[in-house]
């Protein structure tokens, strides 16, 4: 193996090896905050040992499919991820069911912000026309019109691209295949065809070698390609079974456009169509039975199969009903979702006894509003349970008062803020956009409101009835020695970190890198020391200790536990200047000596000698409060843990 020369391949190496090894693992894909791996089997202590890693927010598995959620840093950490399973066996076209929503996501990922902000440009244009602010017949209406209209026009190519990436075949057989579809011969002949039929005139049928051929008009399409770039794998890999290699470079593409390409026209285009038809069919029949029912439904769930991970599922059915009908139904009704879990955000920021969540709640609440709201589920609502809870009831109401009004979205696009222009319909603002408008709103601030009023009487309630439940059991059996506990308890309330450093101290929120200044793997605080000595900040033992000797793991006697990562990217070192006097799982003194570095070769390197130490398990404590002191000297009160 490459030897590891950054943090995130370190990282990476952990999970693989806690998931059992990159034997174990089919497949591994990624979307916007996660990891998405396909294993053989999930060893028993998986989850618990990757949720202790840095940078990993929560672990979940269903469906097959094993989830590490990492935030906004996901793709360096899969870039990483890929030459550890160089070895791996072609993931190729899956055969079990399990690997569905896994195959969508990675085909329709590479594309997805692609399409999102087409279909915020598009709705915008349609809003500048409404508002009499853009001439449809001027030079910068074409070109903009053409800009974010090319990219569903052209979808099949788009996608083609994509499966054919995932599917492990040469991405140019799939663009020929999606070409021929949308080639202007084709467009030309259906739109030639559709008159006819208007005006009523005889259609003579054609022919493809004398099999009756049905033209369809596969611009914006979805499913068509993707059974079309299935098949071709199939026949590409049945062919290179069956030949030798001199004929197979020659044979491949041959098949590909004498074989795959007419029998998409003949049997796979129009099969997948009626397929599609069918889907969009029932989508709207369920809508049209009862709205506001189907609504509710949606807006309660939706962040729910986010949870999961099988939202990816709806994004073809969304992109195949408005390639049939022009527009969905589905979109708007995720809108109040995602500002549900936005405004749960905000009530548990207004909460003052949840103070070790504010900072990272604020941000949270703010990707949230913008249509990612995995950093507010993980890593604020769902370990708190309730939040999560009322985000979703909120959204559920939002969501029915959206249907309630018909609304539409005329393009794909993330189920947050700019959601708003692609619901605008192509005749102008309406009743449904200014509804939709106000119940992204309510839902905001009725999540708030009831996060703010019923969680902390929630959790109070809980965490009363269990301390009582436990007095009670130890009362029966031990009575002395709950008291004796209780005492030890409340002198443990404040609990003191003492610098391991002498320097200049800086809040985290000033670090140099949104990895520690979020404060996603814990509170904790920051210092740019003068001396290249790092000591012991309490007594305890040392729990893990990186192979670039930057970065080390401790935890205390008392279950505190820290990281303290020396400067910043000075994994890139490779351990240079950096010499270790313990070893993991040694025990370790208040004050004892821990790591040498050399200062002055980080500063000569280049490198910010800024070091974060971290709590890492913070949310297992009321709250974190560091020094007010601009400097510090090692051995002086660091921080204090309520």
């Amino acid at each position: 193996m490459a030897p590891q020369n950054n943090y995130h391949n370190r990282l990476a190496e952990q999970i693989i090896e806690r998931v059992g090894g990159a034997s174990n693992v089919q497949q591994v894909t990624h979307c916007t905050t996660r990891l998405r791996f396909q294993l053989r089997h999930i060893p028993a202590d998986a989850v618990k040992e990757i949720n202790k890693l840095p940078e990993v927010i929560s672990v979940t598995h269903s469906g097959g499919m094993f989830q590490v959620i990492v935030g906004s840093h996901v793709e360096k950490l899969y870039q990483s991820l890929l030459p550890l399973l160089e070895t791996s066996e072609s993931t190729g076209i899956p055969n079990h069911m399990t690997n569905v929503i896994n195959t969508i996501t990675n085909i329709f990922f590479p594309i997805l912000w692609l399409l999102s902000m087409a279909g915020i440009l598009k709705g915008s244009i349609f809003l500048l026309v409404n508002l009499g602010w853009m001439n449809v017949d001027s030079g910068t209406y074409r070109i903009l019109f053409s800009s974010s209209d090319a990219v569903f026009f052209f979808l099949p190519i788009l996608l083609s691209y994509s499966a054919s990436k995932h599917f492990g075949t040469n991405p140019l057989f799939g663009i020929a295949i999606a070409s021929a579809l949308v080639h202007p011969e084709i467009n030309n002949h259906v739109s030639w065809l559709f008159s006819q039929k208007v005006s009523g005139l005889d259609i003579t049928p054609e022919y493809f070698l004398g099999m009756p051929v049905e033209f369809i008009n596969y611009s914006n399409s979805v499913i068509p390609i993707l059974f079309a770039i299935w098949f071709n794998v199939w026949l590409e890999r049945s062919i290179a079974n069956r030949f030798p290699d001199s004929f197979y470079k020659w044979l491949t593409p041959l098949s590909c456009l004498i074989i795959t390409v007419p029998l998409t026209f003949l049997v796979i285009g129009p099969l997948s169509t009626a397929v599609a038809k069918a889907l969009s069919s029932g989508v709207f029949f369920l809508y049209q039975f009862s709205p506001e029912v189907a609504g509710f439904i949606i807006g309660a769930l939706w962040q729910v199969l986010v949870v999961f991970g099988i939202h990816w599922s709806f994004v073809p059915i969304i992109l195949n009903n408005i390639a049939v009908s022009g527009y969905d139904v589905l979109p708007p009704l995720m809108l109040p979702a995602a500002f549900g879990q936005a405004g749960a955000c905000l009530g548990v920021l207004l909460i003052n006894r949840r103070k070790k969540k504010t900072s990272y709640a604020g941000t949270a609440a703010l990707t949230a509003v913008f249509g990612v709201t995995e950093p507010a589920i993980y890593g604020i609502n769902l370990p708190l349970k309730w939040p999560f809870i009322f985000g979703c009831l909120s959204a559920a109401i939002g969501s029915s008062i959206v249907a309630y009004f018909q609304a539409k979205a005329y393009s794909l696009g993330m189920p947050g803020l700019f959601l708003i222009v692609q619901i605008v319909p192509p005749t102008g603002i309406d009743d449904s956009v200014i509804v939709s408008i106000l119940a992204a709103i309510f839902t905001l601030v009725c999540a708030a409101v009831l996060t703010y009023i019923f969680t902390p009487m929630l959790i109070a309630s809980e965490d009363s009835e269990s301390a009582e439940n436990e007095d009670k059991q130890s009362s029966a059996s031990e009575p002395k020695q709950t008291s004796h506990s209780s005492h030890d308890k409340i002198n443990q309330e404040h609990l003191q970190i003492f610098s391991p450093l002498t320097g200049k101290v800086l809040p985290l929120n000033e670090v140099e890198d949104p990895t520690f200044a979020s404060e996603i793997m814990g509170q904790g605080i920051a210092i740019k020391p003068e001396e290249g000595e790092l000591r012991a900040p309490f007594n305890g033992k040392v729990v893990s200790v990186f192979k670039a000797l930057h970065s080390i793991g401790l935890q205390s006697d008392d279950g505190i536990k820290m990281l303290i990562h020396i400067g910043l990217d000075t994994v890139k070192l490779e351990g240079q200047g950096f010499e270790l006097l313990v070893a993991v799982g040694e025990e370790i003194k208040l004050g004892q000596p821990l790591i040498l570095f050399d200062l002055q070769l980080l500063h000569t390197q280049g490198y910010d000698s800024t070091t974060p130490i971290l709590i890492t398990n913070s949310d297992e404590y009321l709250d974190v409060i560091a020094t007010s002191s601009p400097n510090i000297k090692s051995g002086e009160t660091l921080l204090k843990i309520i």
